[in-house]
């Protein structure tokens, strides 16, 4: 692929399916790239929705593992340390756990503190 992502912590799969949606060929050079294709991109990155069919035999599910370091983050809201009012809660965070109930536990407490931290602004 040409056109590699400027952003190590997007897994490779989902750069390739952003910039497609984008009307970028995968073989262009950033240089190549018009204005519109950029903002397409942009777009792309900020307002793109994506849907799950179920899951596959092969755990095609998992995107990437790994996610948002945890020293960036002020647990007691769940909000970034780095951009105030910016949360981040479940499978963004950087925290590896057996599929199931730990996950599911770990976003919704995190949701819970989230929504509880906004209430209270």
């Amino acid at each position: 692929m040409g056109l590699k992502s400027p952003f190590a912590e997007v897994p490779r799969r989902l750069w390739e399916r952003l910039v497609t949606a984008s009307s970028i060929k995968t073989s262009q050079n950033w240089a190549d790239i018009s204005k519109i294709q950029l903002q397409n991109l942009v777009d792309q990155l900020t307002k793109a929705t994506f849907y799950a069919k179920g899951k596959s035999t092969f755990k095609e599910e998992f995107v990437t593992a790994g996610g948002v370091d945890l020293r960036e983050i002020n647990f007691k809201r769940f909000e970034s340390r780095l951009h105030k009012n910016l949360f981040f809660v479940g499978e963004v965070l950087n925290i590896d756990g057996v599929t199931g109930g730990f996950n599911f536990q770990n976003a919704w407490t995190g949701s819970w503190i989230v929504a509880k931290s906004l209430a209270e602004d």
